[in-house]
């Protein structure tokens, strides 16, 4: 009797209290803790997929201003290999002079404009300098090797004819060095040494749109070659110094820090960049401050929508927990929408505003620092759907040859075959039969459009078909020439001739489009790849080459008022790779 007449009370109050308290007690008891378990799990997840992405997005900003240094670099030493293999620089330099007069004489006329004229059209090339034996030193060009020994490259540069890099972060310089074979062949000491602006070439290593990173770049040998940091003001004390990044790299960034790596590909170097891992969090505190306050508004909601009808709040609260789990499973693109204007009605389309409104930051905070130049290029070529295309396209072929009509039948395969090699699967590089046979299709498909008003030549050397070629090099030519040459012809009939061949003595490849259409005169050929005229096809295809293989591989236009226009492409002959 003493212990039964509390149970009674106990009993009776939770007996006596009202419905909607009851279904409240217990939704708040048996629903509490599975959703605090499902917030924690969810902010675990949604913490992981933030890191994942913030991650990938510093992958892609290492790539490519890793690319674009080595690009850099890459220039430095075809520059490096056109001086320490030029037959008439080691002539200069190693021969034995009758007179200071005669010496001097060579220097000025022939060796200093060799030299100097690299720096003239490499605004970064800040010295370049030959080193030889003896005392002879002459300007900024040549000097006695005797000044360098003692430099601590020197010993490194003097063993090896391949190109070295050398840098010094604390003098903030960025040397080449090499000795020359050439020379070496003519028992002569020649140390090759190009000396380029340290800023400039690691430049796009600082052009990142966001904040609170720091790069350093290091040799082979753990010496640091550059270094940056870029931190707000206020987490100026996540920034590290190299002694410090160095312990922290051992343990791969320990539990604090992100860090990512890729060595170069012209120089022994790796570069490194690190990031707190607590501030990739920091830009998602309003949404997880969302998900708790949608969360608060859910509880409410539910409590006040149990008292009024458990089997209508039931439904339509399963229908809200599966749309939660879609969320937790990092699906935003679920919707839910309720046409009731009660708190459980409002709680469903402002859970359904809450997931919107987080796809949207997502996208604006992390897709949006995706480089924009990737994005275009991305989005163009999202722009045709090839299988589509050329579906379509089979379907058109199909249709004509069953209505007999092999005209529409031929100008139909002759577009799929242009559009196949146009593509070229994203690829920039094909064999130059795959070239031609794009050319041809577009002449094919002009000659239809032009009731074969025009004849074409084509000439091209079987050998080499199977080099490569660049991507859309020959088409633009020959567009040119239709449009500005024969089109514009009032006398005669038109012509265009391709010609390809391999020059053997310096294993290039020449190709030349002519046409004996109207002609240019010498004022208008001179400027025809600069931006004052109407030849943009032209003027991209030599942009593309000059910048694939290198300034000297430019186009060369020549042309004759009344007679017509020949325009010759060459580049280095290489195989084509599988």
């Amino acid at each position: 009797m003493f212990w039964s007449q509390p149970a009674k009370v106990q009993g009776e109050w939770y007996i006596n209290m009202k419905l909607k308290y009851r279904l409240a007690c217990i939704y708040v008891i048996t629903a509490v803790l599975p959703v605090i378990v499902l917030l924690t799990f969810s902010y675990a997840q949604m913490r992981d997929i933030l890191i994942e992405r913030d991650t990938k997005n510093i992958q892609s900003f290492v790539n490519q201003a890793g690319a674009s240094v080595d690009s850099q670099l890459e220039i430095y030493n075809n520059l490096s290999n056109y001086i320490a293999f030029n037959e008439t620089i080691s002539r200069i330099v190693s021969y034995d002079y009758k007179s200071d007069y005669e010496m001097y004489s060579q220097l000025v006329s022939i060796f200093d404009p060799m030299l100097s004229s690299l720096k003239y059209f490499h605004d970064d090339v800040n010295q370049v300098t030959i080193y030889t034996d003896g005392d002879i030193k002459h300007d900024t060009t040549l000097a006695p090797v005797s000044e360098i020994k003692d430099e601590k490259w020197f010993a490194s540069a003097n063993e090896n004819t391949q190109i070295q890099w050398f840098a010094d972060s604390g003098t903030r310089s960025l040397i080449s060095a090499r000795k020359m074979s050439v020379l070496y062949r003519e028992n002569v000491t020649g140390i090759l040494y190009i000396n380029v602006d340290y800023d400039s070439v690691f430049k796009p290593f600082t052009e990142n749109t966001e904040d609170n990173y720091g790069i350093y770049i290091v040799d082979s040998h753990g010496g640091l070659v550059y270094g940056y940091n870029r931190f707000a003001e206020e987490y100026v004390d996540k920034e590290l110094d190299f002694e410090s990044f160095c312990g922290l790299q051992k343990e791969n960034g320990g539990k604090h820090y992100t860090i990512i790596s890729q060595e170069f590909e012209t120089a022994d170097w790796t570069v490194y960049i690190y990031e707190p891992k607590e501030l990739v969090l920091h830009s998602a505190k309003p949404m997880i401050l969302m998900i708790f306050v949608a969360a608060a508004v859910i509880f409410a909601g539910a409590v006040i929508a149990i008292a009024m009808t458990s089997r209508f709040l039931l439904a339509r609260v399963k229908q809200l927990q599966q749309n939660m789990r879609e969320v937790e499973k990092g699906n935003f693109s679920v919707r839910i929408h309720s046409d009731k204007k009660d708190e459980l009605g409002e709680l469903m389309n402002g859970f359904d505003h809450m997931v919107s409104r987080i796809n949207t930051l997502i996208t604006e905070v992390y897709e949006s620092r995706i480089n924009q130049k990737e994005y275009e290029m991305r989005a163009l070529r999202a722009q045709i759907n090839p299988h589509f295309l050329y579906n379509s396209l089979s379907l058109i072929n199909w249709k004509a040859l069953e209505s007999d009509r092999e005209d529409i039948s031929r100008i139909t395969l002759e577009l799929s075959n242009y559009y196949r090699t146009s593509l070229n699967k994203g690829k920039n590089t094909l064999t130059l039969e795959q070239e031609l046979s794009n050319m041809r299709s577009y002449l094919h498909i002009q000659q239809l459009m032009h009731d074969d008003g025009f004849d074409v030549v084509v000439d091209v050397e079987e050998r080499i078909l199977g080099f490569e070629s660049l991507n859309l090099i020959l088409q633009p030519l020959v567009e040119n020439a239709i449009e500005h040459g024969i089109d514009l012809k009032t006398d005669g009939r038109g012509c265009i001739t391709v010609r390809g061949w391999l020059d053997e003595e310096c294993n290039e490849i020449y190709l030349t489009v002519s046409d004996n259409g109207v002609g240019m005169d010498s004022e208008t050929a001179a400027s025809f790849l600069t931006a004052k005229t109407n030849g943009y096809g032209a003027r991209n295809v030599n942009e593309r080459i000059k910048l694939y293989y290198g300034e000297e591989y430019q186009l060369k236009v020549q042309s004759t008022p009344g007679e017509g226009t020949d325009i010759t492409i060459h580049f280095p002959a290489r195989k084509m790779k599988e």
